[in-house]
């Protein structure tokens, strides 16, 4: 079974590829990568390398980078995930689920039923890693992107910096089907509420910045089961 590595771009140059800590006891004592063997490498930024391994140990591994591909197993479709903050362990789940369902990048929101504290600097490294290790389970080459907390209020600036924007809500009335657009379509916002839900104003100033509210069904779905509901639902109908 194909395995991908992990070397963020500060470690490769020109052809050459040098990989450390964790990674590289992984490829070493782990897998058993010898010289001469060759292994896939990915930047998380989009591209893959196929490497020959030159020189390895447990702690560095050193190789020749023979072929590049950009984003071979990339959704067509661009997503961007906003959320409203949600509590460990089940945060957790939705950085690496939906990592490995293709998103692009996320975005952190504060709402009015918002609950859990973001604690940028004491939880996002470690949402980080899950995010790298995900990507490498389900074989991207794209680390999707942890982008700067905002409130709902500030976050309604930049929906139309997008081609479409969806928000799944518990009471909306039409469906995903019918919330589709016939313009093309190449970066999508999808919006999930916190646990709480968002509350009926919060919708109403969502709408009025152009987002098209869609209902799931009528059961009602946590947050990072309906954000895995929703992306499997819009890669279908949207990146075919």
């Amino acid at each position: 079974m194909k395995e991908l590595f992990y070397a963020p771009s500060r470690m490769i140059s020109g052809r050459r590829i040098t990989i450390r800590g964790e990674e590289a006891h992984h490829i070493f004592k782990v897998k058993r990568h010898r010289r001469g063997n060759r292994i896939l490498v990915t930047d998380g930024e989009g591209s893959e390398y196929q490497v020959l391994v030159s020189s390895v140990s447990d702690s560095v591994v050193e190789g020749q980078i023979i072929t590049t591909l950009r984003k071979p197993r990339e959704p067509l479709l661009e997503v961007t995930l906003a959320f409203g903050i949600i509590k460990a362990p089940r945060i957790e789940t939705l950085f690496e689920k939906c990592t490995e369902m293709g998103v692009s990048a996320f975005q952190p929101l504060v709402t009015s039923r918002t609950v859990p504290e973001w604690e940028e600097e004491k939880k996002v490294p470690r949402f980080e890693r899950i995010i790298v290790s995900a990507m490498k389970q389900s074989m991207r080459s794209v680390a999707p992107q942890i982008l700067p907390l905002l409130d709902l209020r500030d976050f309604l600036a930049i929906i139309p910096n997008y081609d479409h924007t969806l928000v799944a809500w518990e009471e909306a009335r039409h469906q995903l089907r019918e919330r589709l657009t016939k313009r093309r379509v190449r970066r999508l916002l999808l919006v999930i509420g916190p646990e709480g839900g968002f509350a009926p104003d919060e919708i109403e100033w969502l709408s009025a910045a152009g987002a098209k509210v869609f209902s799931l069904g009528p059961r009602r779905l946590r947050s990072e089961t309906a954000a895995l509901a929703a992306l499997a639902n819009v890669y279908n109908l949207y990146d075919a």
